[in-house]
């Protein structure tokens, strides 16, 4: 038979409970401090990758980058030029870990008013999307994704 242990005193339960209570305050400033940062990074993330996009046009037209984009002739996306525009749709409407259905994603692509080329848009989608680093699948043919964390 094990001895009982003692019960804890008054004092100590009210030390307890005010070290947890500062605790949780360190630690839901903390969560507050981490989310304020994703969404900076995600924010600085965008903004590169439009000035990125702003560069590559700018020097297809000075010629010092590989010729026009068959995509700048067609209204209907496809390729590298659908992936920036599934990339630009997919981080204004989900956040980091954030886990949506490609047929979300797709939907609001095709809500802005873009057309996907292809035989079938929903494969040529998610042959780009695939391709897209900052967005992982989630499991095998559940038809998941999620955008990384920064």
């Amino acid at each position: 038979m094990q001895p009982r242990p003692q019960p804890l005193s008054e004092p100590f339960k009210q030390a307890a409970i005010e070290e947890r209570q500062a605790l949780i305050s360190r630690y839901e400033e903390c969560r507050s401090r981490h989310e304020h940062h994703l969404r900076l990074a995600h924010e600085a993330a965008l903004e590169a990758e439009r000035y990125h996009r702003t560069i590559r046009e700018l020097g297809e037209l000075l010629e010092v980058e590989d010729q026009l984009s068959i995509t700048g002739l067609t209204e209907e996306l496809r390729g590298e030029r659908l992936r920036q525009v599934a990339s630009d749709i997919v981080f204004r409407n989900f956040e980091p870990g954030e886990t949506f259905h490609y047929k979300q994603w797709l939907e609001l692509v095709v809500r802005e008013g873009h057309r996907i080329g292809g035989k079938n848009p929903a494969a040529t989608f998610l042959t780009q999307a695939a391709r897209i680093e900052q967005v992982e699948r989630v499991g095998r043919r559940t038809g998941l994704y999620r955008l990384r964390a920064a």
